[in-house]
């Protein structure tokens, strides 16, 4: 016989559980499935010594803090785990695994909605998907055209540098992931080579804060897509800093200072040499302009709190000797003795199993209004700029998923 719910979350994330706890405080029927455990997604696509790059004071879900104790760590990937299977228990959550969606469809009433998964359908007047914009690895053109005698792999597969072959590795983009791998085969004593990309940075200390720490003072974590100056912004590549080392700022001639050999950008293979764009400069200079510009603008709110003078952060400088390096624009694999190629180009998500009439992509993100889909009964948390900036991190859940569980009460009349 196929269950029915006043509402069903795919997706035992983050974002998923801030909907499921608040569906729950409304007094909503409904059940949580994943393919996987609580945070699969943590679990199966990051490195071993993966750390989080927003501080403990910016990662609790609704109802239970996230480390207190420490406010200012950047917790381990395992505590994150730890502490999203301890909210699905505390808080009693109606959570089950082991449950995959094959599709979402009209039911026959012409209003509801029917999952078919891996145990049966389901009926459920309301959807909320959860699942996540990280699914599926993301590759430049050209990555296919990889040499056959060279290992390839995706960031998301990615965990330590002895799970490499001998020899140099090659890692492709310079966002989140990029920087912090190649921050760690270059310590473990690998040569290794960064394709650059622009893509801006921050410094992880200002004036006695934490970046987010300034992000959330000013207002900026509940900027709306529809307040950018320009819209586009909402597309860039999220800002880099890392959680490494208690938290540190990492810029591209920091990377080049530590034994880095730094790339412009990839473009494509010819044979056994790989080929990049001249534009090594402009990408440290684009990283460099965006951390003068954002702190300019924070110095000023910094200057009211009463906060301490700028710190020392040698990766903050702008290098002259960096911006003059000669970077190749053509790289011969095997003269280099490249053995493995890192494309840490990032994911986009799987909303393929999604069939409901108005439910539509755009730039690879579902259309939907505060989470709400033009499809009837179909919302989306966890993606992107979907409400505010913090939308599609640990920040920005709880709000989101507050949002959700009153529009969806409204629609029941609870």
């Amino acid at each position: 016989m196929t269950e029915q719910h006043d509402a069903i979350v795919v997706g035992a994330g983050q974002a998923g559980l801030a909907a499921s706890y608040h569906l729950k405080q409304r007094g909503i029927e409904h059940i949580i499935i994943d393919r996987g455990q609580p945070g699969e997604t943590w679990r199966t696509q990051r490195w071993d010594s993966f750390v989080l790059n927003t501080p403990s004071l910016a990662n609790s879900l609704p109802g239970k803090p996230f480390y207190p104790d420490t406010p200012r760590s950047f917790e381990t990937n395992a505590n994150l785990i730890s502490y999203l299977e301890q909210y699905a228990d505390e808080m009693e959550l109606p959570l089950r695994t082991g449950i995959e969606v094959k599709s979402a469809s009209r039911a026959t009433d012409g209003t509801s909605i029917e999952l078919t998964t891996s145990t049966g359908n389901f009926i459920t007047k309301n959807l909320i998907v959860a699942s996540g914009g990280q699914n599926v690895p993301m590759y430049p053109a050209g990555a296919d055209q990889a040499p056959s005698n060279i290992l390839s792999l995706h960031g998301g597969t990615y965990r330590n540098p002895d799970q490499l072959p001998d020899g140099a590795v090659l890692i492709v983009a310079s966002a989140q992931t990029g920087v912090q791998v190649a921050d760690e085969i270059a310590a473990s004593g690998r040569t290794t080579y960064l394709s650059t990309s622009k893509v801006g940075r921050f410094r992880r200390a200002f004036r006695g804060s934490d970046v987010v720490q300034w992000m959330i003072k000013a207002g900026l974590m509940t900027h709306t897509p529809d307040s950018l100056e320009n819209p586009e912004d909402q597309f860039t590549t999220q800002p880099i800093a890392s959680g490494v080392d208690g938290g540190k700022t990492v810029s591209l001639q920091a990377l080049w200072r530590s034994g880095v050999k730094l790339l412009g950008r990839f473009e494509q293979f010819e044979g056994n040499t790989a080929v990049f764009r001249d534009d090594l400069r402009e990408n440290i200079e684009f990283g460099d302009g965006f951390s003068t510009k954002f702190f300019g603008l924070i110095n000023g709110l910094a200057d009211k709190a009463g906060a301490p003078p700028i710190e020392e952060d040698p990766a903050d400088n702008v290098d002259p000797e960096a911006l003059a390096i000669n970077a190749p624009t053509r790289l011969d694999l095997e003269e280099a003795g490249i053995a493995t190629i890192i494309w840490t180009t990032g994911f986009n998500g799987d909303y393929s199993w999604i069939n409901l009439d108005g439910h539509s992509m755009q730039r690879n993100r579902p259309v939907q209004t505060n989470g709400a889909s033009p499809a009837r009964g179909l919302y989306f948390i966890g993606s992107p700029w979907a409400r505010t900036r913090a939308s599609g991190i640990l920040y920005g859940v709880a709000a989101d998923g507050e949002e959700i569980a009153r529009t969806i009460a409204e629609a029941l009349d609870k």
